[in-house]
């Protein structure tokens, strides 16, 4: 007995520790007062070979509210022991006899090892034990696959098997909802991501803290990139909470779960491998309040206003998909023109859209120096300039083609690539020696060509 208190009253010291040792030391103790705090080998030998250890122990007289929190407590722990597990044997195949030697031999000279030389060797016979009966039943109670999945999904066994028991449904639903997305079919997706939502919630840890009665409601305003502020009245904090913890966090972590178990079990939906679908536009909508991608990847890009990203995305028709898209649009004439008149995209928001806009740009374009390039020109029939002559550059405003003139502002040719109108620099141009493009002396950050 004495032996054990020890090791617990160690494990509270507060100096430098390991953390794989404070857990497993955490869940130690309380199966210990579970079994009444028998001897510590009593202790070995049923974490080791019951199945039933793993279990939340409930303590006699522990009050409701006490247990229900410690409850919440056991299931964090086991899930943070098996992400750990997995992180070091994951990616091996190891059979389940194999399981011993291979832990010894990766925590060999790591801080765990460390730690352990400071108990006793009762203590570290418990705590190793502890470790390895652990493993063996997460190994005994999945498959290599599934394991991987549950790795590379952030979860431990119970919540892994529970997103097993559901994957065929939800499989099919985070693909439909994506397709949704993809063809502009709102209502459709707010469909498939409403059921698949009332799936995850169901799970632990994906459960929110305060699910409100009209959570299907405050999901779809939020999906529409509307207010939600009519849903919530009456119940602000509780409705502000929801929508933090319970779509802007817990979703998205559950259906990237769902994606990667997915692919990591070689699932297969409509006889097509899962990893053969577009399966990301559902979280970026659920994390950002909108079902419009452009207004998606302005609000993941740092413009923090949810409705006036969706607004500025919807009144100039945005169709980008990607951050080289969305710097091509940011620098777009019809951008630039309704920025400079003020009020955009909303009155609230206008100095921080310019800031967006302003910061977007890499701080290293802006550093000046010499930059020499060569282009090719299409010239218009007839007349080509000689070698080393002298031609000016022009971007038109309205196609925005790169134009060659010649010193009195006549048209000679067309440049083979698209110059930034609105480059900062200063470009001195001359007719290639072959006659077929131009050399180019730019002075200025590195903006001259557009992308």
């Amino acid at each position: 007995m004495s032996t054990w208190e020890n090791l617990i009253d160690a494990a509270g010291v507060r100096q430098m520790e390991s953390g794989l040792v404070q857990l497993v030391v955490t869940l130690l103790r309380r199966i210990h007062r579970k079994l009444g705090q028998p001897p510590l080998e009593q202790l070995i030998e049923y974490v080791l070979n019951n199945a039933a250890a793993w279990e939340f122990p409930e303590l006699a007289g522990e009050a409701a509210e006490v247990q229900e929190r410690e409850r919440t407590l056991w299931r964090n722990h086991l899930a943070w022991l098996d992400t750990a597990i997995l992180s070091l044997l994951g990616e091996q195949q190891i059979a389940e006899a194999d399981i011993a030697a291979a832990l010894d031999e990766i925590l060999a000279s790591s801080l765990w090892d460390r730690r352990l030389v400071r108990h006793t060797a009762e203590g570290r016979q418990a705590i190793t034990s502890g470790l390895l009966g652990r493993a063996k039943h997460l190994w005994a109670n999945s498959t290599a696959p599934q394991r991987r999945g549950y790795f590379l999904a952030g979860v431990g066994l119970n919540t892994g098997s529970a997103l097993d028991q559901i994957a065929p449904s939800a499989n099919e639903l985070l693909v439909d909802a994506n397709a949704a997305i993809h063809n502009h079919e709102d209502d459709a997706a707010i469909e498939a991501l409403t059921k698949l939502a009332d799936k995850l919630f169901a799970i632990p840890p994906f459960t929110p803290d305060d699910l409100p009665a009209n959570w299907q409601e405050i999901l779809r305003l939020w999906l529409l990139g509307l207010p939600i502020g009519p849903a919530i009245t009456g119940h602000e904090a509780e409705g502000l909470q929801f929508v933090e913890g319970g779509l802007v966090y817990r979703p998205p972590w559950a259906m990237e779960a769902v994606r990667v178990r997915g692919i990591a079990n070689g699932d297969v939906v409509w006889g097509l491998s899962f990893d053969f679908f577009e399966l990301r536009l559902a979280v970026a909508a659920v994390e950002t309040g909108t079902l419009n991608r452009p207004a998606t990847i302005l609000i993941q890009a740092g413009f923090s206003s949810r409705l006036a990203a969706i607004k500025a995305a919807q009144e100039t028709s945005a169709e980008f998909s990607s951050a080289f898209e969305l710097r091509l649009w940011l620098d777009s004439p019809e951008v630039a023109a309704i920025t400079d008149q003020g009020n955009w995209p909303t009155r609230e928001t206008t100095e921080m859209w310019r800031s967006f806009r302003a910061s977007f740009s890499p701080v290293a374009s802006r550093a000046w120096s010499e930059h020499r390039f060569s282009a090719q020109v299409a010239w218009r029939t007839g007349y080509v300039p000689p070698a080393g002559h002298p031609v000016r550059l022009y971007s038109h405003p309205e196609t925005g083609a790169a134009l060659v003139l010649s010193e009195s502002a006549e048209l000679l040719g067309q440049v083979r690539a698209s110059l930034n109108s609105r480059r900062q620099g200063l470009a001195r141009a001359s007719v290639h020696e072959d006659q077929r493009g131009i050399l180019i002396s730019y002075l200025g950050p590195n903006d001259l060509w557009v992308g």
